[in-house]
């Protein structure tokens, strides 16, 4: 008999998922033995199967010593790669966030591509006012780490007939238009007008949006962060950068420290906007329906999907 453990605050929406796949797919081979927001209590070595938050987690994941397979219910999962225990199958979610976050970055490329806050500003001022408005068609966006999320979004993009340029370990021309390498960086930042960041947060992306990187971005550029707040090198660079007219606007939805300390200069940089890490959410519905493919996956010793490789840290 298996054992899963459910760590999460929406411990109860999986429970009762889990209930009612159990009963309808006669998982007879699999116990639900612990639903909680915590492990306070947990026997952790009886845990063979986790469904659970990976920061929690992270903190005992050394005493499972019998954990086979852990499926986060996050996008992240660097508190569990940065743990010294890596004898299991550790699985992220893919397929999950893209609609979300093609919305988000949409939202705001149009929100400045239309001047939405001018028009706002006129008409609270009675003011009328017409200008042409050139569209997106033949602009460039550049997305830092094209994969599953990021290929939505330049789908997205594409509708627009905006150009894709990409910056990957690997290139995807069916997709991007034209792919760099992170020893082409400042090239990169050169040529797009928007640059998306989904990059995940690794020693390879750590700092890599430095001063070279921001000297090298066109003034009228919007940079939107919905990755890992750790490829900024330093916060009062990128504020310096817009202060200074090297960025039109800045969006960040991630940030190094989480809630974001109130005497951060962030929250009163003129053209930069923030959200609060909610450009995509981990809606239970999507995470269990994801765990569910997998937990039928691993009962018949089938590939995992969303299988992180812990020395590559994705």
């Amino acid at each position: 008999m298996l054992k899963l453990a459910i760590i999460s605050r929406d411990h109860k929406a999986y429970q009762q998922a889990f209930e009612i796949l159990k009963n309808s797919e006669g998982y007879t081979d699999i116990e639900l033995f612990w639903a909680n927001e915590h492990a306070e209590g947990l026997e952790l070595s009886e845990a063979n199967i986790v469904l659970g938050n990976p920061n929690i987690c992270s903190k005992f994941i050394d005493q499972c010593s019998n954990l086979i397979w852990f499926q986060s219910t996050w996008a992240g999962v660097t508190p569990l790669i940065n743990s010294t225990k890596q004898d299991y199958v550790l699985t992220g979610l893919k397929g999950v966030f893209g609609a979300q976050m093609r919305e988000y970055v949409m939202a705001y490329v149009l929100l400045f591509q239309r001047k939405v806050e001018a028009f706002m500003s006129r008409q609270s001022n009675s003011h009328w006012e017409q200008e042409l408005l050139p569209t997106l068609k033949g602009k460039v966006m550049g997305i830092m780490g094209l994969g599953d999320i990021g290929y939505d979004v330049a789908l997205a993009a594409k509708g627009f007939g905006m150009q894709i340029h990409s910056l990957n370990a690997r290139s995807r021309p069916e997709v991007a238009d034209k792919h760099f390498h992170l020893s082409t960086l400042v090239d990169f930042a050169e040529s797009c007008d928007v640059i998306v960041n989904l990059l995940p947060h690794t020693p390879d992306t750590n700092g890599i949006c430095d001063e070279a990187f921001f000297n090298a971005t066109k003034p009228e550029s919007i940079f939107i962060n919905g990755g890992r707040g750790n490829v900024i090198a330093d916060d009062a660079m990128l504020v310096k950068a817009l202060d200074e007219g090297r960025l039109k606007a800045a969006v960040l939805d991630v940030f190094k420290q989480e809630p974001l300390p109130q005497e951060h200069p962030f929250w009163t940089t003129k053209r930069l906007y923030m959200t609060n890490h909610t450009a995509a959410s981990s809606m239970h519905a999507s995470v269990f329906e994801l765990f569910t493919e997998n937990l039928a996956r691993f009962r018949s010793k089938q590939g995992l999907i969303g299988k992180v490789d812990f020395n590559k840290g994705y």
